[in-house]
This record gives structure tokens, sequence and C-alpha cells, in this order.
């Protein structure tokens, strides 16, 4: 059982896209006006470089300054959990230590990529990272692209470290989502991570969300929070179903993370375009102009909800 206060976390918890300049370098600046962003909205916790914020696209020094920019704007007014998932073990340690430096709430790793590795290697690569900063740490299960799945075996081994207080649970059939929250318990932590099946993953024990494309619509995941809370579940999955065609949407284009901050350049915030291989979307494309429109209205619609 973890030995950390995981009730902040219980959160709409959006997974930061790293911002670029034109010339390809991280934009520390608007790293920061991003975060801000997202306080003004409503938004109280924040998942950094990991599949959104194109983390294995970026080199260690690029992750840290990340980590130090948003820290430093968003204070104690949002937990700000940090991917630390790197292809080595040294490396996802040393970033796991800078993580706590910084002063971020908490830790979260994939498995080692590219190489098929057995569980013991990944055991041991997740223990190492845990051993190596005195924070929760939030296992991330996302198979489809690790070729990794977060067997109960291995789950169970690592319930026993007392600083793993969640997962992320990205893995597509929602039932481990029921399988991890019973085995974990109460004050054990299970984020839905599908964006798509929010109110899903909610419904079957997910305690909180952490989702890519939270931060193009961040009010409507605050909408479809609250309605889950108040039980207002009727009207819950009327929103997840504009959500999820929405997300349809964003996937039609040439790279979803170039979509997004598309959309969020739209919204007020230029955070610049994806970086190589992910493809750029052009904000003057008809169809992303209609998304964000639409965004814009369902978000005014939904406030009389």
């Amino acid at each position: 059982m973890s030995k950390y206060d995981v009730s902040r976390f219980r959160n709409v918890t959006v997974a930061l896209n790293t911002p670029f300049t034109k010339s390809g370098e991280v934009d520390l600046a608007a790293a920061r006006r991003l975060t801000r962003y997202y306080i003004n909205k409503g938004i109280k916790s924040l998942y950094l470089c990991g599949s959104t914020g194109e983390g294995f696209l970026l080199d260690s020094r690029e992750r840290m300054a990340v980590v130090e920019a948003v820290k430093e704007e968003a204070g104690e007014e949002m937990a700000v959990i940090v991917h630390v998932g790197c292809p080595d073990t040294r490396h996802a340690a040393e970033l796991a230590r800078h993580a706590q430096k910084a002063g971020a709430d908490a830790t979260s790793a994939v498995p080692c990529v590219y190489y098929h590795l057995g569980e013991e290697s990944v055991y041991r690569h997740w223990t190492a990272i845990t051993e190596a900063a005195d924070l929760p740490f939030f296992i991330y299960n996302i198979p489809q692209l690790t070729s990794f799945n977060l067997s109960m075996e291995l789950f169970e081994r690592m319930l026993a470290n007392e600083r793993v207080a969640g997962v992320k649970c990205s893995s597509e059939p929602c039932h481990d989502i029921l399988r991890f929250k019973q085995a974990g318990g109460e004050d054990f932590i299970v984020f839905n991570g599908p964006d798509e099946q929010y109110l899903a993953g909610r419904l079957m024990g997910a305690d909180a969300g952490i989702g890519g494309t939270y931060g193009s619509m961040p009010e409507l995941y605050l909408k479809l929070e609250d309605l889950i809370r108040r039980g207002e579940i009727a009207k819950a999955q009327q929103l997840q179903i504009k959500i999820t065609q929405f997300i349809y949407r964003l996937c039609s284009f040439p790279s979803m993370h170039g979509a997004c901050k598309t959309i969020i350049r739209l919204d007020g915030v230029d955070i610049g375009d994806p970086r190589l291989p992910f493809l750029p979307v052009d904000e003057k494309d008809p169809a992303i102009i209609s998304l964000y429109q639409d965004i814009r209205n369902a978000v005014e619609e939904t406030k009389k909800w």
C-alpha cells in the first residue's frame, strides 16, 4: 500500500503538449503560458512529457527544462506528474531524481520501449525509478504502444512497493480498470487512459483520467467529470458521445498531435507545431477551423447543463 496521500490526484489531468518554437526548440515561455491557460480553465493536474508531450522526441535536458518551467508556473495550484520513462533505466532514474528536485508531485513511466522485455526486466526498471525519488509513482500501462501488457502478477508485485500510488490504465479493455482498482483498493489511484471511454472508465472504477485530447477541450472533460460526480449519467453519456466524435475528427488529420496543437493555438495560445515525425496541421484548414468552432459551441451549450 502506498504511503502517500493521493487525494489531490483525483482530477481531470491534462497530458500537456510540449510547445516548440518555429526553429524546433522547446518553447519554455509558451509552456508557462499554456500552464496558466489550463489553470484559468479550472484544470488542477498536469501530466508532463508523456505520449502527448512527445516525451520520447525530447532529450533529457529538454524534458528537465519543461518540468522546471511548468512547475515554476503552476506552483501549488496544480498537481504535476512527470513521465520519466526512457528506453534505459539509468536515464529514467535520472529524470525521476530531477522531478523531485524540481518540486514535482509524482512520477510515472511506461516500461522500456522498443525492446520486448520480460516481466522481471520491467519490474526492476520500475523499481529503480521508485528508488530514485521519494515521490508517488504511477505505472503507465499502454500496451498498444509498448507491446507490454501489465499482468496481474506483476501488478501485485508492484503493489508491495509503498511508493507505487496508482496506475494509468490505457489498455483498451475497460475491465482492466476494474481489475486494477479491485486489487489496488480504495486509496490506490486508477487513471482512465483512453479518452473516448472516460465515462465507461469512471463507471468501472477509475478515480480520474489522464488524456491527450483533454488539452484541446478541457471544459468538456471538466463538465463530464462534474456530471459523473452529480450522478447525471444520461447527460454524461450525451457529452461522452460528443467528445468521442470530436476525438475521431482529431484523429482524421495528418497527426493528432498537430491537430490538438492547432486547436489550442486557435483558442489563443500558440504552442507551435509538433516535432517530426509528427506532422503539423494548418490552422487555415477549413476542417480544423470547423472542429474548433464545434468544440467551442459544445462548451457554450454544456454550460447550461
